[in-house]
């Protein structure tokens, strides 16, 4: 009998060591969520992280998120290659002009196609030319990771939007805008501080500009400086006898090259790829004008194809991690407070206690129309 009870206390002891000496299989991890859990822990995990698990397994069935936007290989690379690495999703790029795209996709909805989920464009495209076809998807209600609504990492302490909703066109970036970029060989540090200092007679022939009779940076600063000095400087500006030009490239070539000495309504990307191949160019912070805008806002579009996967890429491009990708591409700085800023040029980096007027605001967009007349009044001359 004595033996008996020491076979089933040595059989017991053995049932009871064996699983926990048994391998634990290792838990599947999604970049950002904890592991998942089942039964009442995962019941006990917050609405928000239910939704996203949910909305990521989707994701990765629908396996691609579609992205119509303006920029190149340059800049949608890096964010390819950050998103795959993240969650393992594909992006399909189709990259254009912006008036093309828009066009194509004006054209693709009325046809009932619904081929993209992400819109890319200038903030003028979205104010004034696509949001009143209705195409577009709140973002708010998309917004899932507490990081993403955090608002104490926002500048300004939110989300920057673009219009007056506040919810359909979010701003990635927030970066000074310096329209004036000069030849460091032709032009001295002192010699252009202010835009008033581009009517010295010494500049007259000596400046490039894009054309600020349609859209685009040149318009952008005619209507800014305007706005800051009236029409009656641009009256005298005019007598300086700019080169207009509907290239964006060419003028800071020609700069670059020393053709001209100064570019008004200079590309911020373009001065950018010239700085980093050592270029003797540089931006002139000029004092009397001080905006800032957004570069590449975003849009979701509604009856998107790819829906989880898009909001995923929203999300995650919101994230701290997906904004230093987005920084870096695009050598601009993020909306956010917490990406850094080494390696983008100074000028393009806000400074503490200055207050800058956003050139992208939907009152600003919606007047753009009627600078763009008051421009080929003043330029009319010079445009023919």
């Amino acid at each position: 009998m004595q033996k008996l009870v020491t076979v089933v206390a040595l059989a017991l002891a053995f049932l009871l060591v064996v699983p926990a000496c048994a391998p634990k299989q290792e838990a599947v991890r999604t970049p950002g969520i904890a592991p998942a859990e089942s039964g009442a822990a995962s019941s006990a995990k917050p609405a928000w992280q239910q939704d996203w698990e949910r909305t990521v397994a989707a994701s990765k069935q629908e396996g691609v998120v579609s992205i119509y936007t303006p920029a190149g290989a340059a800049q949608n690379g890096p964010i390819r290659d950050g998103f795959m690495r993240a969650y393992g999703i594909d992006i399909e790029y189709i990259s254009g002009k912006g008036a093309a795209l828009r066009e194509r996709l004006t054209r693709e909805r009325r046809a009932g196609l619904y081929l993209v989920d992400i819109f890319f464009g200038g903030a003028s495209s979205f104010i004034t030319d696509l949001m009143p076809e209705g195409v577009f998807e709140p973002l708010k209600p998309q917004l899932v990771l507490p990081e993403v609504l955090d608002p104490t990492v926002w500048y300004g302490g939110n989300h920057m939007y673009i219009d007056r909703e506040g919810s359909y066109v979010i701003a990635l970036s927030y970066s000074p805008r310096w329209d004036v970029a000069v030849n460091t060989d032709l032009v001295k540090p002192d010699d252009i501080r202010t835009n008033k200092d581009l009517l010295n007679p010494k500049w007259k022939g000596k400046i490039v500009m894009d054309d600020p009779a349609i859209s685009g940076t040149g318009q952008r600063w005619f209507q800014m400086t305007s706005r800051a000095l009236g029409y009656d400087f641009m009256r005298e500006f005019v007598k300086q006898e700019p080169q207009l030009t509907r290239d964006l490239r060419q003028p800071v070539e020609w700069v670059a090259r020393g053709k001209y000495s100064v570019v008004v309504g200079a590309s911020a990307a373009i001065v950018a790829e010239f700085m980093g191949a050592g270029a003797p160019v540089r931006y002139i912070e000029t004092s009397d004008v001080v905006s800032a805008g957004s570069f590449h806002p975003m849009g979701l579009m509604n009856k998107a194809p790819h829906p989880n996967a898009a909001k995923v890429y929203i999300n995650w491009l919101l994230t701290r991690e997906g904004q230093t990708v987005h920084s870096k591409a695009y050598a601009m700085q993020s909306s956010r407070l917490d990406v850094p800023t080494d390696g983008l040029p100074p000028e393009m980096v806000r400074r503490p206690g200055v207050t800058y007027l956003n050139g992208d605001s939907e009152e600003i967009l919606l007047d753009r129309p009627a600078a763009e007349k008051e421009a080929q009044r003043i330029f009319g001359a010079l445009l023919k």
